[in-house]
This record gives C-alpha cells, sequence and structure tokens, in this order.
C-alpha cells in the first residue's frame, strides 16, 4: 500500500505529539531559546570528542562542578570525581566513537532546562598488524535525561546525568571491566 510522504511524516508527527505531551511545546518560540537548544546539542558534541579523545578535562566545560552522575555503576558528586573514574578507567586504551542523537531539549527556563539524548558508544579491537581496520566492536545503546544549569557567563552546562543504557551488543572483551554490561542507572 502506498502512503503519500506528506501523510506518512503527519501521521508520524501526531503519534509523535500525543506521546511526547508530557514534555511541552516542540519548537523554540524566540531566538533565545533557539540558541539555547543550539548550545545545548555543541555541549552534548563536546561531552562526545571530549570521551573519544581522551581530552577528559574537557568535561569541565560539559559538567558543573557540582555533578551528580552515575557512570558505570560509579556515583559521581563532583567534576574532580568524575574525571578521576574516566582518567582511572582503561578507556585511554581503547578506540572509542560516541555519538549523540535523537536530542530533545524541553522544560527551557531562564537558568535551567532537560534533555533526553539516545546515544551510542562504541568500542573497537586494536587494529592488529596487517590488518586495516578494527576486527572486534562493542557497542553500547543509551539515553541521557539531562538537567541543565545556565552559567553565570552564559554557557549551559550539566547538572545531573540520569545514563540508561538499553543493550549491550558485541564483544564484550573490548569493554574496560569498570563499564557496565548492562544497567539502569538512576541518579
Amino acid at each position: 500500500m502506498y502512503i503519500p510522504l506528506a501523510a506518512s511524516a503527519l501521521a508520524l508527527f501526531s503519534l509523535a505529539s500525543g506521546q511526547l505531551a508530557n514534555y511541552g511545546r516542540f519548537t523554540a518560540s524566540s531566538p533565545t531559546e533557539a540558541m539555547t537548544i543550539g548550545s545545548i546539542h555543541n555541549v552534548l558534541a563536546l561531552f562526545n570528542l571530549a570521551l573519544d579523545s581522551k581530552n577528559f578535562e574537557a568535561l569541565r566545560d560539559v559538567y558543573t562542578t557540582d555533578i551528580k552522575a552515575r557512570v558505570a555503576r560509579v556515583p559521581t558528586n563532583d567534576i574532580d570525581s568524575l574525571i578521576r573514574f574516566y582518567n582511572g578507567t582503561a578507556l585511554g586504551d581503547v578506540v572509542t566513537q560516541h555519538t549523540a542523537h535523537t536530542i530533545f531539549v524541553y522544560d527551557l527556563q531562564r537558568e535551567s532546562a532537560k534533555s533526553i539524548s539516545y546515544a551510542n558508544a562504541l568500542y573497537f579491537s586494536k587494529v592488529q598488524e596487517g590488518q586495516i581496520f578494527a576486527r572486534d566492536v562493542d557497542t553500547f545503546y543509551e539515553r541521557y535525561d539531562d538537567v541543565w544549569q545556565r552559567q553565570k557567563d552564559g554557557r549551559w552546562l550539566i547538572k545531573e546525568r540520569s545514563i540508561n543504557i538499553y543493550a549491550q551488543v558485541g564483544n564484550s572483551s573490548l569493554v574496560p571491566p569498570t563499564q557496565p554490561t548492562f544497567n539502569t542507572s538512576k541518579v
């Protein structure tokens, strides 16, 4: 059966509207809100780049100093303990690729906001001599629920983070022992 694209998109939007009714309106109502949403998207991208480049100090531009988060079953209550956690893991020894997609920013206030983002974290095996690409990969399918706080300098940083890991697929021997195989974490 053929359904015109416009009708399909309208049906999907109607379905999504009903499911997302708890999160409020879908579009920015002002240029300031649009800039806030763009800023939050950029900070989420910086988080992924900081992990993949192993530049964990860059997380200071992602999280507030008093961040409340649980990462790999390890609760953290400040940015220094979070950076120590990442520096102490084998994450630095593994090639990774973190991506965030389906980012939804809602409950925009003057000094706070919330977001939901889905992400994938890929861990690649080391390329052996004679190989061109990594042979094995382990993939995590994740959801981040974040509470954002606007800083005095205008930047938006994550104040609270809940991580839900829905699935792990692949070669689990690639994952550092401090990473969960599956977990639903709440702060």
